[in-house]
């Protein structure tokens, strides 16, 4: 086990002994989601949508999903649904990102991305946060936090942002991927919810070569939480391939 592995299971033990340590019913996520959205304002996010590019490969997560549908402590999306978010750009809003800016954020980032080598990621582990969210680690040897590097290079708007970013601490990044699965509704018992799932903290799915990097919007909306990934730009990793040949 290499260190930042260990830094990425010690994170999920905190999580999951922060979320333990509250006697209160769980939180309910979207109650949350609304005020952090400004009022379910649309996001944009550059993100791995790995329930569409690796939908066979997770049937190993149905039990696991049936076991959440089941408790009535959980929300739970469509495998489609599920998606590594690594970097959340923005809300779609006069004060934030304008839709008009969303193609020059691509534009900008797609030279500087395609510097990344291809990797691959191993999803295992579960864990829980303490504003209600589910969630699988990602184990992706940092290559994540060079991807938001090369993009912070070439997005001024996100190298502004990233000020803001709780996970940057004097330009170091400490950001820590993970698999959201499922929400908590406020609803039930807190230790009940930790029992139904500590069968499963040390679940393994093995791992996956993530095929693109995508910028998309995620059309969140009160009424429907689930609406599909609307992917705006896909983005090849080239590695030390990136400078032979034209890429669009």
């Amino acid at each position: 086990m290499n260190d930042l592995t260990e830094t990425y299971r010690e994170s999920r033990g905190r999580d999951w002994a922060a979320f333990g340590n509250v006697s209160d019913p769980p939180p309910d996520y979207w109650n949350w989601w609304e005020e952090h959205s400004s009022g379910w304002k649309v996001p944009i996010q550059f993100l791995q949508p790995i329930g569409q590019e690796f939908r066979s490969e997770l049937d190993a997560l149905n039990d696991l999903m049936q076991s959440l549908n089941a408790m009535e402590q959980v929300s739970t999306p469509p495998i489609e649904w599920i998606h590594i978010t690594y970097i959340d750009v923005g809300f779609l809003r006069p004060t934030d990102v304008l839709w008009s800016q969303v193609e020059s954020f691509y534009v900008n980032a797609a030279p500087r991305i395609r510097r990344v080598e291809p990797f691959s990621i191993r999803i295992t582990g579960l864990s829980i946060s303490e504003d209600g969210e589910i969630y699988l680690g990602v184990d992706d040897s940092g290559n994540y936090r060079s991807l938001r590097r090369q993009i912070r290079l070439g997005v001024p708007f996100i190298a502004q942002k990233a000020n803001e970013d709780s996970a940057v601490i004097s330009d170091e990044d400490m950001f820590i991927p993970r698999l959201p699965i499922g929400f908590t509704t406020g609803h039930g018992n807190r230790k009940e919810l930790l029992d139904n799932l500590s069968e499963y903290r040390d679940i393994d799915l093995g791992e996956f070569i993530p095929p693109n990097m995508k910028l998309a919007r995620l059309p969140i909306q009160p009424h429907d939480h689930y609406s599909p990934i609307d992917v705006v730009a896909e983005i090849p990793l080239l590695g030390a391939n990136h400078r032979k040949g034209y890429h669009n």
